[in-house]
């Protein structure tokens, strides 16, 4: 009898803990939405739910500062960012992306990723989930400090029509594995440690054929110890 009970006990006990596997993963499920907006209408676009919850986004239309202050600080789970069909556009105002509590109105480009677009300085936390980011095609710049510390990022491609690249972008991305470029000649408008705490010998540079002595010899892109010159460009990403 004594047995019997202790079988029973166990078998609860299993139960319970496949019952709390069960919610774990439906809690850690990708859950996906594409979504039209208009700059500045991320957040009233989504329900609490769905800013507590998507994973995986895909954005039409146009967005600002705003909207990335949206993506960074009120979607906690969010991993992958599909932006390839959008247009930033140009935003001044309190309601972007750097330090809460500023009062002045800070100016953003147009075609840029933000400053501090997903690192918060306020806290100076970079984002916890974000693991992927396709940028839109139109992209011409990188703010400072737009994936400091974001910790999950594993790849960073950056399109032919990039010119600029802030200050600190990537500082702290300890887990870069891949960065691939598509300009031919390495971007020169690069702002100081751009990344800084990346390791140059585990990071693979991707650069396009025949280009491998141009970005040995360039300054910050000439640290990384394996470069590989084998992106082959086609007509749609040209320079």
């Amino acid at each position: 009898m004594y047995i019997g009970k202790i079988e029973i006990e166990m078998k609860k006990i299993v139960l319970v803990f496949s019952v709390l596997s069960i919610a774990f993963s439906a809690l850690n499920a990708q859950v996906s939405k594409t979504l039209s907006v208009t700059a500045g209408g991320l957040y009233r676009a989504l329900t609490n739910e769905e800013r507590q919850t998507i994973t995986d986004i895909v954005l039409t239309g146009t967005i600002d500062a705003r909207d990335f202050k949206t993506m960074r600080d009120a979607m906690p789970n969010l991993a992958v960012v599909d932006m390839s069909r959008v247009n930033i556009v140009a935003f001044s105002g309190t309601k972007g992306t750097i330090k809460d509590g500023n009062t002045k109105s800070a100016n953003y480009k147009a075609n840029e990723i933000p400053q501090y677009a997903f690192f918060n300085p306020s806290n100076l936390t970079g984002s916890k989930s974000l693991a992927q980011i396709i940028f839109p095609k139109s992209l011409a710049g990188i703010g400072e400090r737009a994936f400091w510390k974001c910790r999950q990022l594993t790849e960073a491609v950056i399109p032919a029509t990039v010119t600029t690249i802030g200050e600190e972008a990537y500082y702290d991305c300890q887990n870069l594995k891949s960065i691939t470029v598509f300009t031919t000649k390495p971007i020169t408008k690069l702002g100081k440690g751009i990344f800084t705490a990346v390791d140059p010998s585990s990071c693979i540079l991707h650069v396009p054929e025949g280009s491998l002595e141009a970005y040995q010899g360039a300054k910050q892109w000439g640290e990384f110890i394996n470069i590989q010159d084998d992106v082959v460009l086609k007509s749609s990403d040209a320079e």
